[in-house]
Parts: C-alpha cells; structure tokens; sequence
C-alpha cells in the first residue's frame, strides 16, 4: 500500500494553549493536529490478527472502489493484493509478502506500523467504527508551506474471510491456517463487495465499548473539532475514579475534589505516583494537566479500562455497606466514635452503640484528594484529617481489591 509517511510521534506537551471554534474550519495556533485513535494497543492486534482490511482509496479517482487487500497474520507479516488497471475492465493484480506490521504507542492512541524491506517504516492512524464495522486509516501530510494536515487515506473495513475474486486476483498467498475463502464475495468493486457480504464486516468486536469521546478522525472531518465540550465533561464525570490510560499505557485517574479537579498518575516501573491539579483556562476552552495541555474540540485521548481505581474500591464499599466504623486515623477524640459514609462526600458520626451523635457538630464531609482520604468533621477546630490509599483501608476489613494497573491481559477478549 502506499501510504504516505505519518509523523505519529507527536509529543502531548506541543499543545498551546488555544480557543477551538466548534464546527469551524481547523482549530488556530496549534502546531500539530491531536489525532487520537479510539483504541488501545491490544485492541487493535487482537482486531486485526490473521484477519483482512478490505478497502479502497477513496481520494484516488482511477482506483475509487478498486478493492484491495492487507492480511495482518498473526506472526506479524503482511500479505498484499492489489488491482492495478491495464486497460479499462481489465485489472491487473499484485501481492506482496514482504513487509511485516505491529502495533505501537508512537503517538495519541495507537498506530499500525509496517516495516518495508526490513528497513523503512510508515505508519498509519486507524478507526474503527463498531457500529458499521468500518476500519479506515488516517496519515499526517505535508505541505509546501511546512504544514501538515491529517489525511483520509484508505477506508473500508474489516473481515474473517478473504473476498473470492481477490483471492483468485492473488493465488498462492500465504494464508493464515483456517482463514476461509468468501464465496460469496465475487466482484471487483468494493461496494458490491460489501452488498453480497452485508455481514462480513465484523461489528461490536470485545473492547470497542472502552473508547474515548472524539476519537473518530481529523482526516474524515476535515480538521474539523470532532468532539464538544459537553461530551468530554459527560466523559470525565462518567468515569470519576475509574482507571484511564494514555497513549503510553500510563493509568491516570480523573478526580473531582470539591471544586478542584485532579488527575492521579498511578505509579508503576520507575515511576511514583503523582498528582496534578487541572486548571482551566479563562474562557473554558483548555484545560491544563502538568505540561500536557487539552483544547476541547479535539479527540479526548485517554482510553477508559472499565476498571476502577483501588482508592474509589474503598469509598464505594464504605458506601455500598453504610455500616458504622472506627477510623484510627481521625484520632483519639474520635476513639469513641464510628463514622458512617453516605453519598455526595458525607459523613455521619455515632457513638460506639450505635445511636446518632446529637448535635450538628457531629457529621462531616470527605473527599478524595492528592491520592488521600480527607475527612472533615463539621465545627472541628482541628480540619480535615486525612489517610492514603495506598495504606491500610480506612476501617476494619478495608482493603482495596485489584492492582493498580490497567488493562488487564490483552488476550483476554479476543473474540475469536
């Protein structure tokens, strides 16, 4: 395939700070577009493994809706049939076999890499929409006046089976054991194709249900914002305390803590934990995360994992069992006393038989923040006393159940 090389190596911190006017033109005074893909890592190997992309170029006029081919095998080579027009009505086919591909973290999301003649590299962002089964591949490309612009480069989608008149267009590749010939897939145009195989295309494969807000493609927009402020905060809200990773792997968490917000980069390798304040800009356009900067309207690139954060595992099992607790930590005043979690970061306090402190002065507040615990007894001269998570649990019993890293093994769910 010849795909224009994409610089995928886009580096987070390279976003300015910028006002993203939704649905006009290409965002202003960012360097590079964000282009974050919609999937992890192991979603796209298991996607794509000793499985078919059939797809066209859908900017080329002479070879509009001529299908073509790539079979990712499983031991990473990379088969090829491609038409070529001789003559019109006469197509003329290629295969090669002499690249191989992977998956790797070399930007936003995850981008397919090929390795032509075991030297060159080209890349490619790819989107797969579970909905319709489609799966097209975007790439970064260069103007003359140095700037650069994301671009659709192929679509189609993908399939179990190799289609009959490719298969008959490119004898003697190397299949992968058990990969089926589609009989019923007889054409030479791409769309018929699709029409005498509506359910090749596979749909709602295992872990499209973990995507992120925006991840659809700045290439199929045209540089337009492919997401609204009001989705990105539906998103975070949702996913309060659940384990998020970023293009690298790293799990992040995204906090409200009173009227601050925090996002917890949970620590693993060399790396310790970490906490950073969000701070948004003026006019609520960006929003800022240590040296990462986020301008709403572009793809929201962190990928939720369906699994939640150990701190968040023991404030839902305070909640989801209201029963009375001592808590060492809130001190020898409070030795006598048990605290009982309720909803909406509040607190009750009972005496050790069970009944109600009287008074107002004995119920509280708590929150998580900073990676600690923070209760805050209402009237208490003292303030807010606080535990981390990664200590004991705050009560008897308490344990924070699960790692701290996320996702799980990426065989899994391979929908096989």
């Amino acid at each position: 395939m010849n795909m224009a090389r994409s610089l995928c190596g886009l580096a987070a911190g390279a976003l300015l700070a910028s006002c993203v006017a939704h649905g006009a033109g290409v965002p202003g005074g960012i360097p590079e577009q964000i282009n974050a893909t919609p999937y992890n890592v192991w979603f796209y190997e298991d996607l794509f493994s000793d499985r078919v992309w059939v797809f066209h170029n859908p900017n080329n006029r002479k070879y509009r809706n001529v299908p073509h081919a790539v079979i990712f095998r499983a031991d990473g080579q990379r088969l090829e049939c491609t038409g070529w027009w001789l003559k019109p009505g006469k197509l003329h086919w290629v295969a090669k076999e002499s690249s191989r591909w992977s998956v790797a973290r070399t930007g936003p999301g995850a981008v397919v890499q090929y390795e032509i003649g075991g030297k060159r590299k080209v890349y490619g962002h790819y989107f797969y929409n579970p909905e319709t089964g489609d799966v097209s591949a975007e790439v970064l490309r260069a103007h003359a006046d140095w700037k650069r612009t994301w671009f659709l480069h192929d679509a189609g989608w993908v399939q179990d089976s190799l289609p009959r008149s490719l298969a008959d267009g490119c004898p003697g590749l190397d299949l992968p054991a058990g990969m089926r010939i589609n009989e019923k897939q007889t054409s030479h145009r791409l769309d018929e194709l699709r029409r005498q195989d509506p359910d090749a295309p596979i749909r709602h494969f295992p872990g499209s249900q973990h995507t992120c807000p925006g991840c659809t493609g700045l290439g199929a927009s045209g540089g337009k914002p492919t997401t609204t402020k009001a989705e990105v905060e539906a998103f975070l809200a949702a996913h309060e305390g659940n384990i998020l990773t970023a293009s690298t792997g790293t799990p992040y968490t995204y906090v409200r803590s009173g009227g601050r917000e925090e996002f917890w980069r949970i620590g693993h390798g060399n790396l310790a934990d970490k906490y950073f304040d969000v701070v948004r800009s003026e006019d609520g356009t960006t929003w800022k995360m240590g040296k990462y900067v986020y301008a709403f309207g572009y793809p929201f690139g962190y990928l939720p994992t369906g699994h939640r954060h150990p701190a968040f595992q023991i404030s839902d099992e305070l909640i989801g069992r209201p029963y009375p607790r001592a808590l060492e930590f809130m001190g020898e005043s409070y030795a006598d006393k048990r605290f009982v979690f309720h909803t909406e970061g509040k607190f009750s306090v009972v005496d050790i038989n069970g009944d109600l402190v009287e008074g107002p002065h004995f119920d509280g507040v708590w929150r998580w923040t900073k990676g600690r615990l923070e209760m805050t007894v209402r009237d208490d001269p003292a303030g807010p006393r606080s535990i981390g998570w990664r200590g004991r649990g705050p009560g008897a019993g308490m344990a924070a159940e699960g790692g701290t890293r996320a996702p799980p093994d990426r065989r899994g769910e391979r929908g096989r």
